[in-house]
């Protein structure tokens, strides 16, 4: 009888021993879980603001060939926003690098606006398809030492997305910029769209971009970025604002 009642008391023992220890071993990975979520969520891009003083801006392959074939937007209002958007990086002291695929061929030379926007900017060439995978625009990214990489390009879906991913994986904080890139049909803007979203890299505007790194309208330097926005109901709004205040 009593060899009995100890057997009962050690199986009670033993399964409330090995209830305690998998429970300690569920609270533990809980509290794992959490510390890692945690953690994903402070480093998600769509809550961390573009910052002037960390954010390099690559501009890839807006050559003259290339523009002649995108559709799915006005190539004039594509130009101006590229130009505005690199003229905006540098009065916030953003660098500015540019790349092009073989410009003495068939893809013609970078777009002659842009080149006057950056006199001194010298066009990395190459014959890679990603620009991340060329040594030079890699190392004049990692030279600035900044983190976020503000990428247009066209086309969208490759000249853009496929170096956004690439600087994504090495550990940088990408975002594409979607009125200053531009693709060859609407399939082609989706499926550049789809696969940045499913990479978690956030899309942006060209105007959106610059007064997220400018912060504060207080900014001496406000003026002037505004300026090089030329954001066209920002002019509609100075001109009536001037028609309704003159005397």
């Amino acid at each position: 009888m009593m060899h009995h009642k100890f057997f009962r008391a050690s199986t009670i023992g033993a399964l409330a021993l090995t209830l305690f220890t998998a429970g300690a071993a569920f609270a533990a990975s809980t509290s794992a879980n959490n510390m890692r979520d945690q953690a994903d969520s402070s480093k998600n891009a769509y809550l961390s603001m573009q910052s002037r003083d960390d954010t390099v801006l690559l501009l890839v392959d807006h050559q003259v060939g290339l523009l002649t074939g995108v559709r799915d937007m006005n190539v004039a209002e594509l130009k101006h926003n590229v130009v505005a958007l690199a003229k905006a990086a540098q009065v916030l002291g953003v660098p500015v690098i540019v790349t092009a695929t073989m410009p003495d061929g068939m893809w013609g030379p970078t777009m002659p606006e842009l080149s006057a926007a950056l006199p001194g900017v010298q066009v990395i060439s190459r014959t890679a398809i990603n620009a991340w995978d060329d040594p030079k625009v890699q190392a004049a990214i990692r030279k600035t030492g900044r983190k976020q990489i503000l990428i247009a390009g066209v086309s969208l879906e490759v000249c853009a997305t496929l170096p956004a991913l690439s600087a994504k994986a090495a550990g940088y904080d990408t975002r594409v910029v979607l009125d200053a890139s531009g693709t060859f049909n609407d399939a082609k803007r989706t499926v550049g769209l789809q696969r940045l979203a499913g990479a978690g890299v956030p899309i942006t505007d060209y105007a959106s971009a610059a007064v997220e790194m400018l912060r504060d309208n207080a900014d001496p330097k406000a003026h002037d970025v505004y300026g090089a926005l030329d954001i066209p109901f920002a002019t509609l709004v100075w001109q009536l604002n001037n028609a309704f205040t003159k005397k």
